[in-house]
């Protein structure tokens, strides 16, 4: 017989299977941890830029004497 059948090795299929979908999984997983961590860096710039904004504002509060 030149080739294999396929599924003479259901073990090692399995296995190719599983190695292929965990392959998969991790580039899926660092591709939104990546995302997340773009977004992270978004919300500290809109934080930094709100901190600033809020010491420009003049002060409403009167002190009492």
């Amino acid at each position: 017989m030149l080739f294999e059948p396929l599924e003479s090795d259901g073990g090692k299929r399995s296995a190719i299977y599983h190695a292929a979908r965990l392959a998969m999984l991790h580039n899926w997983l660092a591709k939104k941890i990546e995302q997340v961590d773009h977004a992270a860096d978004q919300v500290e710039q809109a934080a930094a830029v709100l901190v600033e904004a809020a010491h420009e504002l003049p002060s409403t509060r009167q002190h009492s004497s």
